[in-house]
């Protein structure tokens, strides 16, 4: 078997390609084959094809993925090669066999042939390694893992083909060099040693103007697409050229350009050049340093109205302000020839800083110290005299105050200034904000391969990419963390990682050569005032990425405008961020992983046990008040619901009220925070608080199809109740976790859970839980297709329900048995029973289940006929299910909608709906609407004569209804297939 990767994934078995399927089952395979004779987890395999959002199924789909290529690999003549292992899956393959693994070795056989001493026959190898090639790497895999993949063996590629021309130079070979050479700088326009290349290989073949032409399109492109000069080697090799020397040898020139002559300039008018060095590693925020080069240039938007130009940059300690700031400062020396004044504030008195900010500035515009002004208000004159008409930038690093910016800001509008600071520069008239904000992912790595070095990241490419979500894009923690790899030629990146995983001592990792991440955030958090600080450290109970203001107000136990009060000092400190949030929605705060850990540290140090459990409290209750009262809201009461007597500390009414307009959107919102909060009540065991919060949750999940949400949640509950051994609440998750597995259709392990939660409903005499069980049991009989016990058990529910006050649960029993009924013939039993259902959807107000009434309506009208009617009733129920934003709801909709469509002979529109509630059924993973669906298109494929799809449906519904164990579903598609086989051409 020969693999390629290098270009289009490909697999052939003695000379024929392999059909590997579609785009998941290839990128197994591009997976598997990357790591050759190793070990895969299955994890990876899920994060490689699903990414951050597997759904619930993964597992089980990589199964079928792995079982086709089997079905692949034996079917072509080629053994059973993928091999599973108590890890996941290993692929029993030489890496001679894979084409990425043979350019790897043949690049490193090359390098040893150098290092001997043998160009040509380094050249010969490093030109086979690249003859592998047959397009980008790992092509038309969108998988994020397998594009870092297809990124690094580009890279590779890239340094061969440098490599090669090289090897080239060396050998005298120039004129053979410039074509590859040509090819590499126009494919990378950037790369400076393939520049430096051509430049040689030109010059040395005696075209010295094309050297010379190579080298300033290349500084033009550098300055237009990165803003930098091209570097020093290459500059030195333009001088080389310039002055005709002798062939350079490599991109760095032995006669380095001779300085330039001194020029005495008079003291008075010497130029201030005070910026400091650019970081040679800065990485990223292009577009903001073109958002503040825009500001300031002298004919930018700011300068219009003849005043100051001012830009303020803020953001977190650590974020990377002041290296930008100097990054941008640096781009406009040319706009403000007359000088670039820069002071750092960071760690300076504020109430100094303004007298010692004067001294420095008048000292560096010639001004002798003995010359100096008492008061500050003279000191403050006769800078802005000295700036008058200047055309200079003031760089003011790390400024705290308002107020001494206000002073240090010139009088003239030739100036402009560029302020950094941690607190927000607000209330400065004529200032433009620029909010700095952390690194996304691939910002991350690229800034930690420029400093731990490309090679080292590429290798632990796995290990880089946990360190970096560990960092969480701050640029102070990714350059400390790179640092101490740097200089630490012996560690592997995975060892860092491994000790960073450790939580309580992981801000002690991040400190290096004078660099402390921990010493930045206690600058920021010791200028809060003491109330602030009481709710910073309050604010790392919760893991949630991000919370609404009414966290703070239960943390407190104070009013809202007390709470928003201080969220907005923590704000103004740049110690939390305010989430981007919907016009109309409430404002969400977020705080950074890293920043937390400070704030849990100083809990430790600071808060009482006894205070912090109250706090604890407080949160947990006020997130049942809301989860319960959005229940409420959505079901009209506390109905097809269990609660605990676990305490509620309610909110005002009229904070409930606009919280709650939108519950489904509220829930939405939350959703993150709800699962820290049910982590928090199992870590502080509080059982009852656990498992109800999990319970009255349940609608958001199922609604959003939250499925992975909703095992995480009523697992940790589970847990809480055993450790506490609360049998009800033990009961209320196992009936949970059935009802998931019930709506995925995986129906043995949904009846497993329904068996215990009945035992132990029974055990402690909760009878309403025993109904609720009773209720899906039922269902999970009529989808196996035993329909009398089926209907005997909704019956005995409904009664129950009906005695124990649930009119939500006994409206959703008895839509289903006039399923039932209708199913049967029985029409006029199915419109009683649905006339009860929507009365009690109507006393309650429960829009939720009138949907799932209405769309029985539905039904029941097109088994009579009345397509008109029931088009009406699936249309109101799809807008019902998405103003709840129920997607499984909505997948059925759109499946009535077809039925009718294809009723009224409408077959076109019929194959729209029912591709849309495929679509839907399928992000929902509703399996069984899924294969319904299916079938649906097969009747539609077979009314146009179009009997190979027909078929191809058919199947793929067979296959579907088999996996869920649907008998009467199975029956029918086999039947139909039976039939199309009678009746199809060729038949």
């Amino acid at each position: 078997m020969d693999i390629k990767l290098l270009g289009p994934v490909k697999a052939t078995v003695h000379g024929t390609e392999l059909q590997l399927g579609g785009p998941r089952q290839r990128t197994v395979f591009a997976m598997l084959a990357l790591n050759a004779s190793r070990v895969v987890p299955v994890d990876q395999l899920i994060d490689t094809v699903w990414g951050e959002s597997p759904p619930t199924t993964a597992r089980g789909q990589i199964q079928i993925c792995i079982s086709a290529l089997r079905r692949i690999l034996v079917g072509n003549g080629g053994a059973d090669l993928i091999r599973t292992q108590p890890a996941g899956y290993l692929f029993a393959i030489a890496e001679q066999q894979v084409d990425a693994h043979v350019f790897t070795a043949l690049l490193a056989q090359a390098r040893a042939l150098a290092e001997q001493g043998n160009l040509r026959s380094a050249v010969s190898t490093v030109e086979s390694a690249l003859h592998l090639w047959n397009g980008p790497a790992l092509m038309g895999l969108p998988s994020d893992l397998i594009q870092r993949h297809a990124y690094a063996l580009e890279e590779r590629r890239l340094t061969a083909q440098e490599d090669f021309a090289t090897h080239l130079l060396d050998l005298g070979l120039h004129q053979q060099a410039i074509t590859p050479l040509r090819q590499l700088v126009e494919a990378q326009p950037l790369r400076e040693k393939a520049i430096g290349c051509l430049m040689i290989a030109l010059y040395r073949s005696g075209r010295q103007s094309d050297a010379l032409a190579t080298y300033r399109r290349a500084r033009v492109r550098l300055i237009d697409e990165l803003g930098i000069e091209p570097g020093q080697e290459l500059k030195d090799l333009e001088v080389a050229v310039l002055n005709a020397s002798p062939a350079p040898a490599s991109p760095r020139p032995e006669d380095p350009q001779p300085p330039p002559a001194k020029t005495q300039r008079p003291a008075a008018v010497t130029v201030p050049r005070q910026l400091p060095a650019s970081l040679a590693d800065f990485t990223g925020r292009s577009s903001l340093i073109s958002e503040i080069a825009g500001q300031l240039e002298p004919d930018g938007p700011s300068g219009a109205s003849g005043s100051v130009r001012m830009v303020g940059v803020m953001g977190m300690g650590g974020v990377g302000k002041s290296s930008l700031a100097v990054r941008a400062a640096h781009q406009l020396t040319e706009a403000y020839p007359d000088g670039q004044l820069y002071l750092d504030f960071h760690d300076r008195p504020s109430d100094t800083s303004t007298a010692w900010a004067l001294g420095q500035l008048l000292r560096a515009l010639g001004v002798p110290s003995e010359a100096l002004p008492d008061s500050q208000a003279e000191r403050v004159t006769l800078y802005r005299s000295h700036m008058a008409g200047r055309r200079m930038l003031l760089v003011l690093d790390g400024i705290g105050s308002t107020e001494t910016l206000r002073l240090l800001t010139p009088g003239s509008h030739t100036c402009a200034v560029l302020a950094t600071s941690r607190q927000r520069l607000t209330g400065i008239p004529g200032m433009h904000g620029v909010e700095v904000d952390v690194l996304d992912e691939d910002e991350s790595l690229a800034l930690l391969c420029e400093i731990a070095g490309r090679e080292r990241v590429t290798a632990e490419l796995p290990a880089a990419i946990e360190l970096v979500q560990i960092c969480a894009g701050l640029p102070l923690a990714l350059r400390i963390a790179g640092a101490r790899i740097a200089t630490r030629s012996h560690w592997r990146i995975s060892r860092l990682v491994k000790r960073l995983r450790v939580e309580a001592a992981r801000l002690d990792e991040f400190s290096h050569g004078g660099q402390e991440l921990r010493s930045t955030i206690a600058m920021a958090y010791n200028g809060l005032g003491l109330k602030a600080r009481h709710l910073f450290r309050l604010l790392s109970l919760s893991e949630a990425r991000d919370f609404a203001s009414w966290t703070a107000e239960a943390l407190l136990d104070t009013d809202c405008a007390t709470a928003e009060d201080l969220l907005d000092e923590l704000v103004d400190a740049q110690l939390l961020t305010v989430v981007v949030a919907p016009h109309d929605a409430p404002v969400r705060y977020g705080i950074h992983g890293l920043i937390r850990l400070y704030a849990k540290e100083q809990l430790k140090q600071s808060e009482a046990l006894l205070q912090v459990r109250a706090a604890v409290e407080r949160l947990l209750g006020t997130w049942m008040h809301l989860a319960e009262m959005a229940h409420r809201a959505e079901y009209g009461g506390d109905y097809t619901i269990l609660h605990s007597k676990a305490e509620r500390r309610p909110l005002p009414p009229d904070t409930v009220a606009e919280l709650l307009r939108h519950p489904g959107a509220w829930w939405e919102s939350e959703r993150n925070s709800l699962i820290a909060a049910v982590r928090l009540a199992r870590d502080e065991g509080l059982d009852d608080l656990c498992w109800d919060l999990t319970l009255t949750s349940v609608t958001l999940f199922e609604a959003g199809s939250h499925y992975d949400d909703w095992l995480e949640t009523a697992t940790l509950a589970l847990d809480a109740t055993q450790q506490a051994d609360n049998r009800r609440g033990q009961g209320a998750m196992h009936y949970t976790i059935g009802s998931l597995h019930m709506l995925q259709k995986r129906l043995p392990e949904a009846e497993d859970r329904f068996d215990r939660a009945r035992e132990l409903f029974e055990a402690v005499g909760e009878w309403h839980g025993q109904l609720l069980v009773l209720r899906n049991v039922a269902f999970v009989d009529r989808v196996r297709g035993h329909r009398e016990r089926a209907a005997a058990r909704y019956r005995t529910a409904a009664d129950g329900l009906r005695e124990v006050g649930d009119k939500m649960g006994e409206a959703h029993v008895l839509s289903n048995l006039a399923r039932m009924a209708m199913e049967d013939g029985r029409g006029d039993e199915a419109q009683h029973l649905l006339d009860a259902a929507q009365k009690l959807c109507k006393e309650t107000g429960c829009r939720r289940v009138e949907a799932q009434v209405l769309y029985r309506l539905g039904e029941l009208r097109l088994e009579r006929g009345e397509t008109g009617e029931a088009g009406l009733a699936f249309r109101e129920t799809l807008r019902l299910v998405q103003a709840h934003r129920d997607q499984v709801g909505e997948a059925y909709a759109l499946f009535g909608l077809g039925r009718t469509s294809r009723a009224d002979g409408r077959i076109p529109a019929a194959r729209t709906e029912f591709t849309k509630a495929l679509s839907v059924a399928r992000l929902a993973h509703d399996g069984l609407m899924e294969a319904q669906a299916l079938h649906a298109l097969a009747g539609c494929a077979r009314d146009e004569s179009r009997f190979a799809e027909a078929e191809r449906h058919l199947r793929s519904a067979l296959g579907l209804f088999e996996e869920i164990g649907a008998l009467d579903w199975q029956q029918r598609t086999r039947e139909a297939l039976d039939a199309m086989a009678q009746t199809a051409p060729g038949g």
